[in-house]
């Protein structure tokens, strides 16, 4: 399975070609932690200074909540929201800075388990991510409190981080809505955005988890599906590009379109092939949906 991976990969990286205007590109990045030494970070410090000056110089960084008038009404130049998953210690510590330092926007998809550093979230992040449970660290409430204070947005991301797709109705209604409620007690105001664990189209999102972020009162979900955002993309289906320990070059890739036949490939593959060459992701996902 892992030569299939690697073998397809290649060969979809190698076919790819850049975007003929990428002035009408519209794109969302997606970082998990910021830490110089971790293994399972997205980026160091450094590199993400340098991720955030490039997208600075060469994009229009906006709020994810602007990125469906832009896929409408597209610019002149790329425009690039920038995203945080599950809502670690780190990104308050390592991220937060840089962002406020270049003087730009971000949304932080906080799961509120981590926060409560319940057992759950907790070992369920140490074993995806192969950390001792000590470097399992979430965002405390005040944390949250300041990043929102900073003009981040803060969206939801589940109490413990499960696969909803092979959850029960109640069980994934009851980690979309207490998430949701959680943070809205906090923060004291509505949270009506969202993104999906582990995210991968098929595997992770499907109709009815769709469906059921809706009715938990989300207006606004994002995937992991490598490729950028289109006019008809249904707005709880936003795509996004992780990023994974990228040079500036490979950022500019992604920005500039030349990976987007990956993003093609998952939601176009059989499901078995489509995972077994989904690109690269902090988070090892977890099963698979039922039927």
């Amino acid at each position: 399975m892992a030569s299939v991976r690697a073998g397809a990969l290649r060969l979809l990286e190698r076919v790819s070609r850049p975007q003929t205007n990428s002035g009408s590109r519209v794109v969302v990045l997606l970082y998990h932690v910021i830490h110089p030494a971790y293994a399972y970070a997205s980026a160091t410090p450094t590199q993400f200074a340098d991720h955030l000056a490039w997208l600075r110089e060469h994009c229009d960084v906006v709020p994810l909540r602007d990125i469906p008038a832009h896929a409408a009404h597209p610019g002149s130049r790329p425009a690039v929201a920038i995203t945080f998953d599950d809502g670690f210690a780190t990104d308050y510590e390592y991220a937060l800075p840089e962002l406020a330092r270049h003087r730009l926007p971000a949304t932080f998809f906080v799961t509120t388990g981590l926060v409560e550093q319940e057992t759950e979230a907790v070992d369920r992040f140490a074993r995806l991510l192969s950390a001792p449970r000590d470097q399992i660290k979430g965002l405390s409430w005040a944390q949250v409190g300041e990043l929102r204070g900073a003009g981040m947005e803060i969206g939801a991301h589940t109490v413990t981080h499960p696969n909803l797709a092979i959850l029960d109705r109640p069980t994934a209604a009851v980690e979309l809505g207490h998430a949701k409620e959680q943070l809205e007690q906090h923060l004291g105001e509505e949270v009506t955005s969202f993104a999906y664990p582990f995210g991968k189209p098929k595997h992770n999102v499907t109709k009815e988890t769709v469906e059921l972020t809706r009715r938990a009162g989300f207006d606004m979900a994002v995937t992991v599906n490598f490729r950028g955002v289109r006019p008809t993309d249904p707005p709880l289906r936003i795509p996004r590009f992780s990023v994974v320990g990228d040079s500036v070059d490979t950022l500019q890739a992604k920005v500039e379109g030349r990976m987007d036949l990956l993003g093609m490939w998952q939601e176009r593959a059989p499901r078995w092939l489509s995972h077994a060459v989904s690109p690269g992701h902090s988070h090892r996902s977890e099963g698979s949906p039922v039927g």
